[in-house]
């Protein structure tokens, strides 16, 4: 009998990059600013930003260490989808090859922020886990659609960027500051939730429900691979590689 050797996958998420993805998705969410700074209509915002790092493979395992992120602040932002510009990401690949030329482009981030009343319908942090909100949109191998998540994963590999690594950070602003939070993986080890306590941008402390999940992309289409073949680990957090 002839075993098949699996491929499989780890990302780190250094505490810097950790940091930056956190804090602005928590800042596009919560604090008015933009086209969108009337604080009494302010919606949350979804924002984007590109991902750095390294890989390693042995012994039938690659390594991704994500070690800087950065934010673009030319994106378009709003409530329910973020544009980037191709523009943007030219220039900082350009950037980081002078300057960090250890540094590759992984690629990139984006937040879905959610909140109890959205568009007239009410939701809950379980609605939001259940209905796989934290995930990417789109469907994965669908070469006719020009939207999704999935879709800007095929536009970047067609423009010959080296994606392989799509993140989404989710927010849902809990009705109720929540005691003792837990955090716990989800989708095998490939995604991360846990609970942030503090200041909104009012000043009152509240709880932020929240969301990282990795994808891997291995090869040359937008088809990631297995949830059961990628683990996320984030020193941050306290989820960290086991020897």
């Amino acid at each position: 009998m002839k075993f098949i050797e699996v491929q499989m996958y780890s990302v780190i998420l250094s505490p810097d990059a950790f940091r930056l993805i956190m804090s602005s998705t928590l800042e596009a969410y919560a604090v008015p600013h933009g086209r969108n700074d009337d604080p009494n209509h302010y919606r949350p915002l979804e924002t984007y930003g590109a991902l750095w790092g390294y890989s390693v493979t042995r012994d039938g395992e690659t390594i991704f260490h994500i070690t800087a992120a950065d934010i673009d602040s030319s994106a378009h932002r709003t409530p329910n989808w973020v544009r980037r510009k191709h523009e943007a990401l030219c220039l900082k690949s350009g950037f980081y090859k002078r300057y960090n030329r250890e540094l590759e482009y992984l690629g990139d981030f984006h937040s879905h922020p959610y909140s109890a009343e959205a568009d007239g319908v009410r939701i809950t942090a379980r609605d939001v886990e259940s209905q796989h909100c934290y995930r990417f949109s789109g469907t994965p191998g669908d070469d006719q659609s020009d939207s999704g998540d999935f879709a800007d994963v095929k536009y970047l590999k067609e423009a010959n960027f080296p994606y392989r690594i799509g993140f989404v950070a989710t927010v849902y602003k809990m009705t109720k500051v929540v005691a003792n939070p837990r955090e716990e993986w989800l989708d095998g080890v490939s995604a991360i939730r846990f609970t942030y306590n503090g200041p909104d941008a009012d000043e009152t402390t509240r709880s932020f429900r929240c969301w990282l999940k990795a994808y891997i992309f291995p090869d040359e289409t937008n088809t990631p691979a297995s949830d059961n073949v990628v683990t996320l680990l984030c020193p941050s957090l306290g989820f960290l590689p086991c020897e």
